[in-house]
């Protein structure tokens, strides 16, 4: 399911409120949090997907203004990120637009408004760089991010996601 939000001027909650007024910092990932990073994703998807943050995390090293590469600490410590990808004439439009591809909180620490902490910082991220609109998609089943997403804004885009495997002939 794709998602999309335009960015609104005035929605946006400081970087570093919280649900519980604790002070979150919101800043870029470090080479030093890969590890936290995939320990946080593996939590909350379900498995391991090291290969993908490799490869991701090399892109951002390689090319830092194609992506928004963000964490959140809380007590020192790293406790989510998110990672977009900035595409610049893709998706029908002239205009630069940021897409998630990956975003996560300690599952301990859900629901204090880290994660919205690290919306509000991609949002400033992408204010910097021109960006107005961000978007992510997600499986139908995966109603906690759906929620997250509709909670920070977001609402269902106007496309289709089409799939077909390629192990299938098609019949001309």
């Amino acid at each position: 399911m794709t998602t999309k939000t335009k960015l609104k001027n005035s929605s946006a909650k400081a970087a570093s409120d919280t649900k519980s007024g604790e002070q979150a910092s919101v800043r870029g990932l470090r080479a030093s949090d890969f590890d936290a990073v995939i320990a946080i994703d593996e939590a909350n998807v379900g498995r391991a997907r090291q290969g993908f943050f490799v490869t991701r995390l090399d892109a951002v090293k390689r090319d830092p203004t194609m992506f928004l590469a963000l964490g959140v600490e809380d007590a020192g410590a790293l406790a989510g990120f998110v990672i977009a990808r900035v595409f610049r004439g893709e998706f029908g439009t002239a205009e630069p637009v940021a897409s998630i591809d990956a975003i996560g909180v300690d599952a301990a620490k859900q629901g204090r408004g880290l994660g919205s902490a690290l919306m509000s910082g991609l949002e400033a991220a992408m204010r910097e760089r021109g960006i107005a609109e961000v978007m992510s998609q997600d499986l139908w089943t995966g109603a906690p991010l759906m929620r997250f997403f509709a909670a920070n804004g977001f609402e269902l885009a106007p496309r289709w996601v089409l799939e077909r495997p390629l192990d299938e002939p098609i019949d001309f």
